[in-house]
C-alpha cells in the first residue's frame, strides 16, 4: 500500500502557520474543487466558508474534538474561522466549495445569520429533516453545474443559490430545529424563536451602528429588555456575548479596509468603531492572531 502523503501545495496554496489565505483566482470570491486526490490537509483555518460533499466513498473532517465521518452525499458546512483538518480515503471523490463570507454581507441580515450558525453544520443524506437536505443538496448541485459550465452570469446565479441556502439554514436555526444535531421540543422551539427574533433585531441594530460608540445598555433598551436579561438571552442565542459580537463586526470591517484601501491603521481603527488604536490592535490580535499591519502584509503578499 502506498504511503499516505500530506499535501500543502494543491488545494491549500498559501498557508502561514495554521492560517490559510484562500486563492480565489479569477473568480469573485468562489473556488470549487472536484477533489479526488489521496491527500490529507493539516489543521488550518480561513475566513472563507467551506462546504464539502463526498460523491464517491467517504471523507473525514476533524474540528476541535469532533470527527465527522462523511458518507457519500453527506453535506458539511465549515463556518468562517473554524480550525479544522481533512483526511481522505485511499480512493474517492468529493466536491469542495470555498467562498468568501463577504459575498453575503451586502444582503441585509446575512451577517447576523452567519454569526448565528454553528461552527459546523452537518447535514447527512438521511437527515431527519429530509426537506432541508434536499433543499441544500439541490442548491449545491446547481452551484457545481454553474461553476463547471462557466456560462455568462454564472457568479450571479451561484450567489443566488448561496443566499437561498443560507437563509433557509438561518431560519431552521432560528426556529430551534437545529441544535447540536438534535430536534428540540415544540415548547423549546417557540421560546427560542421569540428570543431569536429579539436578538436578530439587536444584531441588525449593531450592524447599523457598530461604527458608533454603542453600549450594551443602549442595545438592551432598544430591544425592550433589562441589561441583565438581554445579556443572558443574547449569549444563549448567539453563543457569544454582546461585546464579542460587536467586536467581530468591527474586525470584519477592519479586514475589508485593510484589504481594499491604503488607509492608515489608525484611520481604519476609527472607521471600524474602535475608540483607540491600542484597543483595536489588542482586539485584532486576539481574534486574528496577528497585528493589523501583519495581516495587511500577508494579504498583499498573497495578491502577488
Amino acid at each position: 500500500m502506498a504511503a499516505k502523503k500530506v499535501v500543502e501545495e494543491t488545494m491549500i496554496e498559501i498557508l502561514d502557520g495554521m492560517y490559510e489565505t484562500i486563492n480565489y483566482g479569477d473568480s469573485l470570491g468562489i473556488r470549487l474543487f472536484h477533489n479526488d486526490e489521496y491527500e490529507d490537509y493539516p489543521e488550518h483555518w480561513h475566513t472563507g466558508i467551506e462546504m464539502i460533499m463526498p460523491v464517491e466513498n467517504g471523507y473525514t473532517v476533524c474540528a476541535g474534538k469532533e470527527n465527522y465521518e462523511l458518507r457519500e452525499n453527506d453535506v458539511i458546512i465549515i463556518n468562517t474561522g473554524v480550525l479544522h483538518s481533512l483526511k481522505a480515503p485511499e480512493t474517492g471523490k468529493r466536491i469542495i466549495l470555498q467562498f468568501s463570507a463577504s459575498l453575503l454581507y451586502s444582503v441585509k441580515e446575512m451577517e447576523t445569520l452567519l454569526a448565528l450558525l454553528p461552527p459546523i453544520v452537518y447535514i447527512p443524506y438521511d437527515a431527519k429533516d429530509e426537506k432541508l437536505y434536499e433543499f441544500v443538496r439541490s442548491r449545491m448541485d446547481r452551484i457545481v453545474t454553474e461553476y463547471d459550465e462557466k456560462k455568462t452570469f454564472r457568479e450571479s446565479l451561484i450567489y443566488a443559490q448561496l443566499i437561498e441556502m443560507f437563509v433557509t439554514l438561518g431560519r431552521v436555526v432560528m426556529e430551534g430545529l437545529y441544535e447540536k444535531n438534535e430536534i428540540v421540543s415544540d415548547g423549546q422551539a417557540t421560546k427560542h424563536k421569540e428570543y431569536m427574533e429579539t436578538v436578530m433585531g439587536a444584531c441588525n441594530y449593531i450592524n447599523q451602528h457598530y461604527q458608533e460608540n454603542i453600549t450594551l445598555e443602549e442595545v438592551a433598551s432598544v430591544s425592550g429588555f433589562s441589561k441583565f436579561h438581554f445579556t443572558r438571552i443574547f449569549k444563549q442565542c448567539m453563543d457569544m456575548t454582546f461585546y464579542e459580537y460587536l467586536n467581530e463586526r468591527r474586525i470584519t470591517k477592519a479586514e475589508e479596509l485593510l484589504y481594499t484601501t491604503v488607509l492608515s491603521v489608525t484611520d481604519i481603527a476609527m472607521q471600524s468603531g474602535f475608540s483607540s488604536i491600542s484597543a483595536f490592535n489588542r482586539t485584532f490580535k486576539t481574534m486574528k492572531g496577528c497585528s493589523p499591519s501583519e495581516y495587511r502584509n500577508k494579504l498583499f503578499v498573497s495578491k502577488e
